[in-house]
């Protein structure tokens, strides 16, 4: 098994990854601690594309990432396999701060219902119109669940 790198400043992470508009930041296995340094920077206002896939964020990350005033401008978030739950879909389905939100991936995340129902029925996240949560399931949240199979 490889060594994990551990991060100790928002540089580091960001290291060759931003393009643009987006953070492409995804099997670094940033922790609940280490995407702390992420919330804290200005720069995250510049960015429309977050792909956090496969880190190990968990609900606490979750949370806190849902209370991030920089994230404002974020329309596309990808938290595929980062160990979620429902209760933390719950805390993000509260967030003010991502008003421009539109897709969110999910897939891989130990969710059992209740936080996609509180994804649908959200006062803040009024753009989100799209997430998908396992495999071939594409939520769409005026029309409630559709199966999009993936071939």
């Amino acid at each position: 098994m490889a060594q994990r790198t551990q991060f100790t400043d928002v540089e580091s992470i960001f290291e060759g990854r931003l393009r643009g508009n987006q953070a492409m930041l995804s099997g670094l296995g940033l922790t609940a601690e280490e995407a702390r340094l992420l919330w804290q920077t200005p720069r995250l206002k510049e960015v429309s594309w977050l792909d956090l896939d496969d880190n190990q964020l968990g609900d606490a990350g979750l949370a806190e990432l849902a209370e991030c005033e920089h994230l404002e401008n974020i329309q596309y978030l990808n938290l595929n396999k980062n160990g979620l739950t429902d209760a933390g879909l719950q805390k993000l389905a509260q967030s003010k701060c991502l008003p421009k939100l539109k897709r969110l991936h999910l897939k891989g995340n130990p969710i059992e219902g209740p936080g996609v129902m509180a994804l649908f029925e959200s006062q803040t996240l009024d753009g989100l119109t799209t997430f998908q949560v396992n495999e071939g399931w594409t939520c769409k949240k005026r029309d409630g669940w559709r199966y999009n199979p993936q071939l």
